[in-house]
């Protein structure tokens, strides 16, 4: 059996033996192409372009420099653009119905692009311009619904950025009146728990050092004058006894307006008589005069020795020399007893300080929770009254429309030329679908069909050779 071999030529023969199968769907086709033209509904879209007008104040001054990129704002607005307020608002006075029904049709008909920038540049791309569209059966309606949505946004727009503002401001106030609580409360504990502490406080604690420092140098002047003054005393109290004594040492101290004492000038005797021996011999007159009153005076100092104790006090009372000896002593007396007495107040203080610099870390160790909550909660404090001023300030900005506001660019237009159907779509379409269809038919037809048209088809149908061929015969 020889190969089956298929020509172009062939499938012109099957479109000229099948064109009506072919051109029937084609024109079928058209004609229902121009019905669904002239009798699909129409949709006619109107469109409104909103700005963002800069600001006049500076978001800067306080502190609301916005962190949104492209995207989370095309998405805030497309939010709040197809909100349930803000679409609801709009049917009510369009008068387009109520119901969930009406609003979602509403939500389904709106769209928002981004116009295409008017030139490349390289710099990061602000949107500050954004397009509505609506849709809807009758082009009035949807030019009205197209700028009443625009108005009803800017306006909603405004009061929500108005009320964000405001419950804003109202949250931070809140949240600072408790901080200022939690402060005050945390202030005075910290302060009962220093009052306790008082004096072990850890910054108190280079203070103490020094006084305690400066006491135990204190302590060593004050021992180094009570040994200089428990030695004057006793000094002191040798001569006294000495004089008490009759002792000629003693006497020496004598001084006054009063005569000299029997020792006393029995003494000054013997210097007289040394000086004179030094210079005149032992025959001299001036000799033996010095010679006998040194003896009468030494009888008269035997006898004055020789007197009972009471009657030597009560001489030497009348002594200035004895009267100063008394008082040098009393006062020396009590100054040994001052300075004994500020020497243990020294050792006292010392050791009350030396406590005080021994507790000042475990103080620390207990105050340091309480400390680091209060500096924490200042500072939340702190973070929290400037946030709260800045809220303040945006919230009278906002109320004055100082604030970013969106504007209407271009008022909704109206639309005369429908967007949906598109009369040579749908055509293209139609047209398209007619020749698959026919073209599906014509192919189907022929090879339905059993028929034997040409010499090729008999042969290899019945596998015989072919001895001629006689042309189609017209009829006369």
């Amino acid at each position: 059996m020889e190969d089956t071999h298929i020509h172009a030529l062939d499938y012109l023969s099957v479109i000229r033996r099948r064109k009506w199968w072919l051109v029937l769907p084609i024109v079928a086709s058209v004609v229902v192409g121009l019905l669904l033209v002239r009798y699909l509904p129409k949709q006619y879209r109107s469109s409104t372009t909103l700005g963002v007008e800069a600001p006049m104040v500076s978001p800067n001054l306080v502190n609301q420099a916005t962190t949104y990129d492209n995207q989370e704002r095309q998405r805030a607005l497309s939010l709040q653009m197809l909100s349930v307020p803000v679409l609801r608002r709009v049917a009510d006075e369009e008068r387009l119905g109520s119901g969930d029904s009406v609003i979602g049709r509403m939500r389904r008909a709106i769209d928002i692009t981004v116009p295409e920038p008017v030139a490349a540049t390289t710099e990061p791309r602000r949107l500050d311009t954004f397009v509505v569209s609506y849709s809807d059966s009758d082009p009035g309606r949807a030019q009205r619904v197209t700028g009443r949505l625009a108005r009803v946004f800017v306006d909603e727009n405004s009061k929500t950025r108005t009320e964000h503002a405001e419950d804003t401001s109202a949250f931070l106030a809140q949240q600072l009146g408790e901080s200022q609580k939690r402060l005050t409360a945390l202030e005075a504990r910290l302060r009962r728990e220093k009052e306790s502490h008082m004096g072990q406080l850890p910054e108190q604690t280079q203070a103490n050092l020094q006084t305690l420092s400066g006491m135990r140098q204190q302590l060593e002047a004050n021992a180094t004058a009570l040994r200089g003054e428990q030695d004057r005393l006793s000094v002191i109290e040798r001569q006294i006894e000495s004089m008490r004594q009759g002792s000629a040492e003693a006497l020496l101290v004598s001084r006054g307006n009063e005569g000299p004492t029997a020792e006393t000038r029995a003494i000054t005797i013997e210097r007289e008589l040394a000086a004179a021996k030094a210079t005149y011999t032992d025959k001299h007159p001036e000799i033996q005069r010095l010679q006998e009153e040194l003896a009468a005076a030494r009888r008269d100092a035997a006898a004055v020795r020789q007197r009972p104790i009471a009657d030597r006090t009560a001489q030497l009372q009348t002594d200035p020399a004895y009267r100063q000896l008394i008082t040098d002593q009393d006062i020396a007396r009590l100054r040994v007893r001052e300075l004994q007495r500020a020497t243990s107040d020294a050792q006292r203080q010392i050791s009350v300080y030396q406590a005080r610099v021994e507790a000042a870390p475990m103080v620390e160790q207990q105050l340091a929770t309480l400390q680091r909550d209060y500096d924490l909660e200042k500072q939340q404090y702190a973070d929290l009254s400037a946030k709260q001023h800045a809220a303040t300030l945006a919230e009278n900005i906002e109320k004055n429309r100082g604030g970013e506001q969106f504007t209407i660019l271009y008022p909704a237009g109206f639309p005369a030329e429908p967007t949906k159907p598109i009369p040579m779509r749908v055509m293209l379409v139609s047209i398209l679908a007619g020749i698959v269809i026919g073209g599906a038919l014509t192919l189907g037809r022929e090879y339905l069909d059993r028929s034997v048209h040409d010499i090729r088809e008999l042969k290899d149908e019945f596998e015989l050779p072919v001895l001629g061929k006689v042309a189609r015969i017209q009829p006369v």
